[in-house]
């Protein structure tokens, strides 16, 4: 079972898995493969579509670009650390998006040698909890951690700890998803928020928050507003649109979607013929869409047809409009 990458275990795993793109194969080869060779051929095309490399968008490149500005920056100020904040609706692709930044800044670490050891901890990675306190706030980075929380600590006592472990660890940075639920309308969470403000003056490295339209939550509102808006950059992932000149992006999208999914039988770039409805049925969301087309491309690799029938998808939606209408 994976284990989340909310733990140290997991997230290790996370960054150290390495997935091996399926050597293309055609229709007459996979045929005469034998059932067993045959069934693990269709498994690892699976695995490699919904685990393999993400798609590099625009909106992706720009965020990655900002958090490292921001990581080179901070090594040289002794405090008011700059951190970002990535912010859209839901399923926009916010936890893909950090979770991958922070694992290619981490693989690039151990490439030069710099995260190596067993004390070694370069990423962080938490989810801020529903109905989080302060002391559940601190708790997330003990876990991580691998600490110990003793039902004696204060939650001085309890940050203090946390601190001392990330900077005898080497962490540079350090993710903090769900940021969304320190809802600043409850005194405990205007609490929690304030206690992961001074962790973050405590801790070496930089803070990178993610959340659902993190402004509604109340974040950045008033005086502790100004003070998280002074250093933190907010970022937005938008939908993508399907008008004007945001159409040949969301093309490029499509595109390089349908070449991940890796279906023998596939024509390469017929998804365009479907680029209007594919954007009506998702709303431009990414998450939306790369769920739909893997339930699709693993469907037709189960089946054998190995091509998305967006034909029978979208024939059989007017075909139910237009019995609706009558």
């Amino acid at each position: 079972m994976t284990q989340a990458i909310s733990t140290r275990e997991g997230w290790s795993a996370f960054v150290s898995e390495t997935l091996d793109k399926p050597v293309p194969i055609t229709r007459s080869e996979l045929d005469a493969l034998s059932p067993a060779d045959r069934a693990m051929n269709r498994e690892a095309r699976k695995q490699f579509m919904i685990r393999g490399p993400v798609v590099n968008t625009a909106q992706f490149a720009v965020i990655e670009t900002e958090i490292r500005r921001r990581l080179m920056l901070n090594q040289y100020k002794s405090h008011g650390k700059l951190g970002v904040i990535v912010s859209g609706e839901p399923n926009i692709g916010k936890t893909t998006t950090v979770a991958h930044i922070a694992r290619r800044f981490e693989r690039r670490r151990r490439d030069v040698g710099r995260a190596g050891g067993a004390n070694s901890i370069p990423v962080v990675y938490v989810c801020v909890p529903p109905s989080c306190t302060p002391k559940l706030m601190l708790g997330e980075f003990a876990h991580f951690l691998g600490l110990p929380i003793r039902t004696h600590y204060n939650t001085g006592e309890l940050m203090n700890t946390v601190a001392s472990v990330v900077a005898a660890c080497g962490t540079e940075l350090i993710v903090v998803d769900e940021i969304h639920n320190l809802n600043q309308k409850y005194k405990q969470m205007r609490e929690a928020s304030d206690t992961l403000k001074q962790l973050s003056e405590k801790c070496p490295g930089t803070f990178v928050y993610a959340g659902v339209e993190v402004e509604a939550s109340g974040l950045v509102d008033g005086s502790r507003g100004r003070q998280v808006t002074s250093r933190f950059q907010i970022m937005h992932l938008h939908k993508f649109e399907n008008a004007g000149r945001a159409r040949a992006s969301w093309a490029d999208l499509l595109v390089a979607i349908e070449g991940s999914l890796g279906l023998i039988d596939q024509e390469p770039g017929a998804i365009l013929r479907h680029a209007t409805e594919l954007h009506n049925a998702t709303g431009g969301v990414i998450g939306d869409l790369t769920g739909m087309l893997h339930m699709l491309a693993m469907d037709a690799i189960d089946d054998g047809t190995e091509r998305l029938d967006l034909d029978g998808v979208f024939g059989a939606v007017t075909a139910s409009a237009a019995k609706a209408s009558r």
